[in-house]
């Protein structure tokens, strides 16, 4: 349970109140974030071993590593090289001694340099001795050729920096620099190696600086709180970069002195030293440092996962959905997913993507293959319906004739109408070579070299009344001289069909259908009746599929669909001009709607400047009333003067009075205008409710042509039936009523069909990365979804049961083997409703398929509603003659 509390922090991002799982989480996502991987490896392993064990505190520790390794490169690493006016990135290919310079030290990068087997065996202290004696220049150095005889004047580097200064510089002796100049993606450019001196290479000044230093010091070491402690490495790095932390003698007694004290103190508590106050003032300032850095770069980063997000641009591939690929524990960071770029666990962060699963489709009855063989017949016999004079018959009625053990005028009438039409097709001699015996002929006359067994039963007849049989033809002789006018002897019609228009090649097991319609040799009318309904369903499939193969050639198919043609070319003008009037609809309700905001703003305007006027008269009311109250204060503080004060009184009433009359008479004046104004901002008001009451009648009466346009449309739509469009995983949506028919009761539902094979290889080409990653991205800034494997993902996600993510696992794996594709099926009307809410919005492929069934989304509902109320009738139906029976049994 420990596990599972919010008390574990991050490492690398020092975030806290995780579990322990998101701190792991955490720490992998930004491992590959860290500034350790900014360096070469060879330069981190130098600055590391120049850390460990130091006492310094990190600003002087930060400024000595800045000082000491500033002019010192490393073998493989990435540097500015300046060759004439321009500057190149380059990286460091070997280091060599710089034969106008002095000699450089004994230990650089791993390799050994000395001028003379005699030095080699000088010892460190003596090369120090001696040099002291050599006479130098002002500069320190020495004159050719003593500067390849004597090293340089050095000392050893120091194990701690406490008494050396921040000025302190340690700048390496003269070296020559082999480099290989490298284009933006560290290739390497050939012909491009140059010899250059130190002064002419540096680093990248934003990789190499202090601030950058003092993060990857904090990032690798830790240092304890007491004074002295030194800075050491941790365990991890340490052990990946083969670095001893076996703390030397004096610093391990120092150390288990501090922690002496601090266990004695921690017996008194309360008690802090000065230091102890000083150091945690010190940590709580670095602390916040570093915070106020952590939220800025957060602030940072989270703006540029908004600028990415903003510069998405539509249509978009359904897969590649941002939203899937938010992250809703890390502040919704965008993820890029595309194959070669993303190596991570395989789950997606967001998968719902804020949406209702998908609601779950209906299985069908039969299988599969079987299914789909119904669907096709059905589809046909319902199209062409008109031409076969065959009643509609909805696909449920379909289904249970062909399972049925009984006779069905439905099925018998079907056969019937197809054999007709093939029967005048040979009468009239314009049947097709099919139709006509031709390829039966063709077939038979190629000889036994090119076929199997079949020949031998032809020659030999081995086989009872199998195809060509002798019985066979006796039987069905003539079958064709006239057409059928009822289901008397169609069963013969269909043996001879059989035997001179089918081939083995053509019919899948024509020989047993055969053998099972003709029962026995000189058999009788009545058993052959009986043979035709006890064929298993693929048998009865097999021998429908093959009769509309033939009819589908005729010029009784051909010459409807050229009249069908031209009936569309009728209806396709006619939305022409719907369009049109569509277009003036709209635009005259924008020119309905601006004029109604221009009122209502203007209704506003008059509104505030009748509010002044008010506040006016008010204004004015006041100001008389105070005049006159001050008029008759001041008449009666003065004395009267006889008849001329009395006259100037009644001339002071006189005047009021006649103002009184004026303002009422101005009142009214206004009343009667703002009632006129009432009056014609009510007639305008009127004559707009009837404007756009008259809009609406006009856009219903519009929208009710379209949906009639759109069904006689369907009607006549006898070529093909286009799916409705594909969802996000490449699953076809159809819907089949109403075409060749005006019944709209077909099959009363929205059919959902598995991705065809280009489909599969669509999704498949999604696990091959771009060939150029890096245009891609820049391209397409927010990445985009995985391969396979996120398909996958986000299906289980998104409500697909197990047997279809099966389905299409196994298509993965082996793409080119053929498979049975699956159906599915919605029926009900909430189903619909749920489907849409869970289509993807507008920019996306999705949203034409929502688009589609939002367009035939009544005749979806009405004829799902038909179905269901016709399946209610039969249910009560079979109730009712089951009870009929179980009372007739009682009462016997």
């Amino acid at each position: 349970m420990l596990y599972h509390q919010p008390i574990w922090v991050c490492e690398v991002t020092g975030r806290g109140g995780l579990t322990y799982e998101q701190a792991l989480e955490s720490e992998g996502r930004d491992d590959r974030n860290r500034v350790e991987f900014r360096f070469c490896e060879t330069l981190r392993r130098r600055i590391l071993l120049r850390v460990q064990f130091q006492t310094a505190r990190l600003e002087p520790l930060v400024e000595d590593i800045y000082n000491q390794f500033r002019c010192d490169y490393a073998i493989g690493e990435i540097v500015h090289c300046e060759l004439g006016d321009h500057i190149y990135l380059a990286r460091v290919v070997d280091i060599t001694p710089d034969p106008y310079g002095h000699q450089p030290p004994q230990h650089v990068n791993g390799k050994t340099y000395a001028s003379s087997d005699d030095e080699e065996t000088e010892s460190e202290g003596d090369i120090h001795e001696n040099s002291d004696s050599i006479p130098r220049q002002s500069n320190g150095r020495l004159r050719f050729p003593d500067a390849f005889l004597h090293p340089a004047p050095a000392s050893p580097i120091p194990t701690s920096i406490h008494n050396t200064t921040a000025t302190q510089t340690s700048y390496p002796l003269p070296l020559r620099y082999r480099v290989q100049l490298v284009n933006e993606y560290q290739m390497p450019i050939e012909d491009c190696v140059r010899i250059v001196g130190h002064n002419e290479i540096r680093r990248d000044k934003r990789v190499f600086c202090r601030y950058i230093l003092q993060r990857f010091i904090r990032e690798c070491a830790y240092r304890d709180s007491y004074i002295g402690a030194p800075w050491i490495i941790k365990s991890h790095v340490a052990r990946y970069y083969g670095i001893d932390s076996t703390l030397p003698s004096a610093l391990q007694e120092a150390q288990d002195i501090a922690y002496a004290k601090q266990a004695r103190k921690r017996k008194l508590p309360g008690v802090k030293s000065a230091t102890e106050k000083e150091a945690e003032k010190r940590a709580r300032k670095e602390e916040s440092m570093l915070q106020k850095a952590r939220i800025k770069e957060e602030k940072e980063r989270q703006r540029e996962e908004r600028r990415k997000q903003a510069s998405i641009k539509y249509p978009i591939e359904d897969l590649d959905i941002p939203i899937y690929r938010k992250d809703p524990n890390a502040n919704w960071t965008l993820i890029d997913m595309t194959s070669g770029v993303y190596t991570g666990p395989h789950n997606i962060p967001y998968p719902s993507g804020g949406r209702t699963p998908r609601p779950v489709p209906h299985k069908n009855a039969l299988a599969d293959d079987l299914f789909e063989s119904v669907i096709s017949i059905w589809s046909f016999l319902t199209v062409f319906s008109d031409p076969l004079e065959l009643d509609p018959f909805s696909i449920d009625e379909f289904e249970r004739a062909l399972c049925s053990n009984t006779k069905s005028s439905l099925i018998i009438n079907s056969n019937i109408s197809l054999l007709n039409v093939i029967i005048t097709e040979r009468k009239q001699g314009i049947a097709s070579d099919i139709a006509s015996g031709v390829a039966m002929e063709d077939y038979v006359d190629e000889g036994p070299e090119s076929k199997d067994a079949s020949f031998a039963r032809l020659r030999g007849s081995q086989v009872e009344r199998g195809w060509r049989d002798q019985e066979q033809l006796r039987l069905s002789e003539d079958w064709d001289e006239e057409e059928l006018d009822g289901p008397k002897g169609w069963e013969l019609v269909l043996i001879g069909f059989l035997n001179d228009v089918a081939t083995p090649e053509l019919v899948p097991e024509l020989d047993h259908i055969l053998r099972h319609l003709v029962p026995r040799n000189n058999s009788t009318a009545s058993e052959r009746e009986k043979q035709y309904i006890s064929l298993n369903l693929r048998q009865k499939l097999v021998v429908f599929a093959f009769l509309i193969d033939v009819v589908n050639e005729s010029s009784l198919i051909k010459g409807y669909m050229e009249e069908c043609q031209e009936q569309l070319t009728e209806f396709r003008r006619q939305k022409v001009e719907l369009n049109k009037e569509s277009k003036n609809i709209a635009a005259r309700r924008a020119e309905l709607d601006r004029k109604t905001r221009a009122d209502k703003a203007e209704n506003e305007d008059d509104e505030g400047n009748d509010s002044d006027e008010d506040e006016d008269e008010e204004d004015d009311e006041s100001e008389s009333s105070a005049e006159e109250s001050d008029s008759s204060d001041k008449s009666e503080m003065t004395p009267r003067r006889g008849r001329h004060g009395r006259t100037s009184r009644q001339e002071k009433l006189l005047i009021k009075q006649q103002k009184e009359k004026e303002k009422e008479a101005q009142r009214k004046k206004m009343y009667e205008k703002q009632r006129e104004a009432a009056k014609a901002r009510n007639q305008e008001l009127r004559q707009k409710a009837e404007e756009r009451h008259k809009l609406e009648e006009d856009e219903r009466v519009l929208r009710k042509k379209e949906e009639q346009l759109e069904k006689d449309m369907r009607q006549y739509m006898t070529l093909r039936v286009r799916p409705l469009g594909r969802d996000r995983f490449y699953n076809r949506y159809i819907y089949l009523d109403n075409v060749g028919t005006t019944d709209t009761y077909g099959t009363g539902r929205l059919y959902v069909q598995s991705p065809s094979e280009v489909d599969i290889h669509m999704m498949l080409e999604r696990n091959h990365p771009p060939d150029d990653i890096a245009l891609d991205q820049q391209q397409q800034p927010w990445g985009r979804g995985g391969g396979s494997w996120f398909i996958l993902e986000l299906m289980r996600n998104h409500g697909f049961d197990d047997e279809e993510c099966e389905w299409l696992e196994k298509r993965f794996e082996a793409p080119s083997e053929a498979s049975m594709s699956w159906w599915r099926y919605y029926s009900e009307p909430e189903e619909i409703q749920q489907l849409l809410s869970w289509l993807n919005p507008k920019g996306t492929r999705e949203y034409k398929l929502k688009n589609e069934i939002l367009k035939r989304q009544n005749f979806i509902i009405d004829s799902m509603k038909q179905r269901n109320q016709a399946i209610q009738k039969a249910e009560t139906k079979q109730r009712i003659t089951r009870t009929k029976a179980a009372t007739m049994v009682a009462n016997h």
